[in-house]
């Protein structure tokens, strides 16, 4: 029997299919993942508490292994503050999931489940406190919340790619199977698929795609074929984009001006040219300009023209 069986679903992750819970709405609307608040939105709002910045702690099972741009937060915190709450569990209730890290969690009296880089941006930023939201459900057994930290990750959208992947490698551990999980975010089966083939690639092209050396798209693709093929795959895709590039940089040849072909085949611009020929044709242009205009002028038009044409 598999985790997701074994804990007969979660309100986070039937969510797409079922009802919303008020555990899954709450966390929902506190999480930015509902574009319909609740009811009582405003007045949950406006009763938010603010709780001192070193009363809280990270999450232990938060995915990002980094938390990328923590300046441009703390610079923008520091100027408008935290306008989403941070949603939390109390040390309590999340040690009654984790005791193990009893420890760590000495000096906190919350857990952050939700907002772990506003945390550290808040820190150093120098806030003195930040508005959270509680919601002790979130923390009612390991699984529960580990899976809402990863779905909140995820579904904001901003974890470097093999972040994303680890997170929705647990995720599908949790709940058996990719369907499942693609569901639950809202995504096609693929979109999952193409994700987690991230974390089947080498440690050098993991590298890469932590430099943002290797696209993802290719990486992505690259990630779905047996280890040692996937090198020259790579290689391989990145010399068509570089050819590609090429091709449409590539600016079409002028023809030299006519100083410079004289300059440089005197003999070839003498052969190429039919001075005769030339006058013949512009007389030709001319006479038929001149019965054009004849056509639509009066004589006296034509007299008019021709005394601007001599100035």
């Amino acid at each position: 029997m598999s985790k997701a069986d074994a804990l007969g679903g979660s309100a986070t992750f039937d969510a797409v299919a079922q009802p919303m819970s008020s555990r899954a709405a709450s966390f929902a609307a506190f999480a930015g993942q509902t574009t319909t608040p609740p009811a009582d939105t405003a007045a949950e709002h406006k009763n938010t508490p603010r709780v001192p910045v070193d009363q809280l702690a990270p999450n232990p099972y938060n995915p990002r292994a980094t938390l990328a741009a923590i300046e441009e937060m703390a610079d923008s915190l520091a100027g408008k503050g935290i306008i989403q709450p941070l949603t939390v569990v109390t040390r309590t209730a999340f040690l009654a999931a984790h005791p193990d890290h009893a420890a760590d969690l000495a000096a906190v009296h919350y857990v952050v489940v939700d907002g772990n880089r506003r945390l550290a941006g808040a820190k150093l930023a120098g806030l003195d406190d930040i508005p959270v939201h509680i919601d002790d459900s979130l923390a009612q057994d390991a699984d529960t919340l580990l899976e809402t930290a990863l779905t909140a990750a995820v579904q904001h959208e901003d974890l470097e790619p093999l972040d994303e992947a680890r997170a929705l490698q647990r995720l599908v551990d949790v709940h058996g199977s990719q369907r499942a999980v693609a569901r639950s975010l809202g995504k096609s089966s693929g979109w999952v698929t193409q994700r987690l083939a991230l974390l089947n690639l080498t440690p050098e092209l993991k590298t890469a795609v932590s430099e943002k050396t290797l696209p993802l798209d290719v990486a992505r693709r690259v990630g779905q074929l047996p280890e040692q093929q996937q090198h020259s795959a790579a290689e391989q895709a990145l010399e068509q984009r570089a050819a590609k590039k090429r091709e449409r940089t590539k600016k079409p040849r002028r023809s030299a001006p006519s100083g410079t072909d004289k300059a440089a085949s005197p003999t070839n611009e003498a052969a190429g040219r039919h001075p005769a020929k030339d006058v013949a044709d512009a007389d030709s242009e001319l006479q038929t300009l001149a019965r054009d205009l004849r056509s639509r002028l009066t004589p006296e038009q034509v007299d008019k023209l021709i005394e601007l044409l001599m100035q």
